[in-house]
């Protein structure tokens, strides 16, 4: 059936904007990222090895390697955006942080050939509108003196976690059409996140160090975004990366409306009309 992957990349979509939310709140209690991370894939890496086992489908060639590359990507991108949400509103970091499917969509057209649509043009349009007038609304929590300072420095790594993660997505794209089924390259993944993770937990503190209290963040988290990236791969199968990966990420719809009615941030014009932008990208996105 015609687009029949676009009620998948939708879902895939729901379960990341849930999984931004569980980062989000683990910054407001102070939970390090490079813990936090941690406290994710004691969850997800067993997860991806228990199916993996029971329905057989690891298979260790191209995709899974693919799936390797993408774990380095996804874990600094993720790395950089747990710090970013440390200063700034989820409702307008995480837009941002999500907007990275421009980059993966620029680069399936560029290396992969997918069709670039008037719609598609139209699309990403609107969403640099949408990342300048978010971004023009990112206050950082700090005293007047440094917040000019501390902006920057947000900004910039925001960038490149938003960058990193745009990468991600054309690896998942590379790793689908190679052949892989989605399990293998989770696998590839996460055990090379998992051996990240507690490298640089190691690295920073000398020990590896467990947050007890908050395993149930780093469940929730693990849980959320491991059904949002199976989703996502399995969207890509049968559909262009140029479509799946910009609706997919277009979560931050989810996780800034939750930002605004469950963490009480600000409601402002710019912050309405940047979603509206990106609201209206999905649906160009769809056709």
């Amino acid at each position: 059936m015609e687009n029949s992957y676009l009620p998948i990349a939708l879902c895939s979509m729901f379960f990341y904007g849930l999984g931004d939310v569980i980062f989000k709140i683990a910054a407001r209690k102070g939970l390090p990222s490079h813990q936090f991370l941690i406290m994710q894939t004691i969850f997800f890496l067993p997860s991806a090895l228990a199916l993996g086992i029971a329905s057989s489908s690891i298979q260790f060639g191209i995709p899974f390697l693919y799936g390797m590359s993408a774990g380095v990507t996804l874990y600094f991108a993720l790395l950089y955006f747990a710090t970013s949400l440390s200063a700034g509103d989820v409702s307008i970091v995480a837009p941002v942080f999500r907007s990275s499917f421009i980059l993966s969509a620029i680069l399936a057209i560029i290396f992969l050939n997918e069709p670039l649509t008037v719609y598609k043009i139209l699309a990403f349009f609107l969403l640099v509108i949408a990342a300048f007038l978010l971004l023009s609304n990112l206050n950082v929590q700090v005293s007047r003196v440094a917040q000019s300072a501390k902006k920057n420095r947000t900004i910039r790594t925001l960038a490149i976690a938003t960058i990193l993660l745009g990468i991600t997505g054309f690896i998942y794209k590379l790793g689908a059409i190679a052949g892989g089924n989605s399990i293998s390259i989770l696998t590839g993944q996460a055990i090379v996140f998992f051996t990240l993770a507690f490298l640089s937990c190691y690295h920073k503190e000398k020990k590896i160090i467990f947050v007890w209290k908050y395993l149930y963040l780093g469940f929730s988290a693990a849980l959320f975004l491991f059904l949002g990236l199976y989703l996502l791969l399995e969207a890509l199968k049968y559909g262009p990366a140029s479509t799946i990966v910009p609706i997919s990420q277009m979560s931050f719809v989810v996780t800034a409306i939750v930002g605004i009615y469950i963490f009480k941030e600000k409601i402002l014009w710019q912050k309405i009309l940047g979603l509206a932008c990106s609201i209206g990208a999905i649906i160009l996105l769809a056709k």
